[in-house]
């Protein structure tokens, strides 16, 4: 009898393998009974869905989900997915009067949703530039994702934006928005989670869908031409752009876990607030 096996993630090229999967049937034959769902709304969204029992397994970002077990939500960390770092741009509107990173201190941001990537990663970014230390309490503006988020820096509401630089390229590219800054995340970005009693009820299918999906993974890698023209076509980006990102990009899609990586992630979300005891 096939288990049902619901994944949700992001609609970004770094989900690619994701996509194949269920698109070439993979686990056809198997326990596995495989679906893929794309969340425009990114880690909060899928967060969500995790915990009103919509997916089974989430790609997501590991600050997001770190900030969620720490606040006590149930989850588990079944692997790391990618491991090179993501570049994150922080984006303001064509005709905003930010010029630099530093001119953002005491603004307000756009956000997908509290305890998203954006909404963390801007604590990141305001840790870095020393705007904590100075007193200078971060302001939110939630949009939903990164549609809502172009309709609220249009409309003034939130005067930054932070998400990953490739995606949002084609906005940039046509004088929308300006990137005025990027920061990378000191962590491997992706992790694979579910709640913790699927973890335990279903391990040998999880084990299944890491070694199917890290196949896929290494045909992104090894098959260059394919997998720019499959992205380009899919996620409106420039071929250029997808093999720039693609050089920089290491999959790993492995049941396992760096826990100084996961030390790194807390200690960061301590220093900024975002998690306490």
């Amino acid at each position: 009898m096939r288990g049902e096996f619901r994944v949700g993630g992001v609609p970004e090229h770094f989900n690619l393998p994701w996509y194949r999967a269920a698109e070439r049937d993979v686990f056809a034959g198997t326990s596995v009974d495989y679906s893929w769902r794309t969340y425009a709304g990114g880690t909060g969204q899928m967060l969500a869905a995790l915990e009103a029992d919509e997916i089974d397994v989430a790609v997501l970002l590991t600050e997001g989900v770190v900030a969620h077990i720490a606040g006590g939500g149930d989850a588990k960390i079944l692997g790391t997915f990618v491991e090179s770092p993501l570049i994150w741009g922080i984006h303001v509107h064509a005709d905003s009067p930010v010029q630099s990173v530093a001119d953002l201190e005491g603004r307000s941001f756009a956000v997908s949703r509290m305890r998203s990537g954006s909404h963390i990663m801007a604590y990141v970014l305001a840790e870095q530039q020393g705007w904590l230390a100075s007193g200078h309490a971060l302001n939110f503006e939630i949009v939903g994702d990164l549609a809502g988020a172009r309709v609220a820096l249009g409309e003034g509401r939130g005067d930054g934006f932070m998400w990953e630089k490739f995606m949002t390229k084609p906005i940039v590219d046509a004088g929308e928005w300006r990137r005025v800054g990027e920061c990378p995340t000191p962590w491997a970005p992706f992790v694979v989670v579910s709640k913790r009693g699927f973890a335990a009820e279903r391990a040998a299918d999880i084990a299944l869908v890491f070694e199917r999906v890290r196949g896929l993974c290494e045909e992104v890698v090894e098959q260059v031409d394919a997998t720019v023209a499959d992205i380009a076509a899919r996620f409106g980006q420039k071929p250029e752009d997808v093999r720039e990102w693609l050089a920089g990009t290491r999959w790993a899609c492995t049941q396992t876990v760096e826990q100084a990586m996961i030390e790194r992630v807390e200690k960061t979300l301590r220093a900024v607030g975002v998690i306490e005891d």
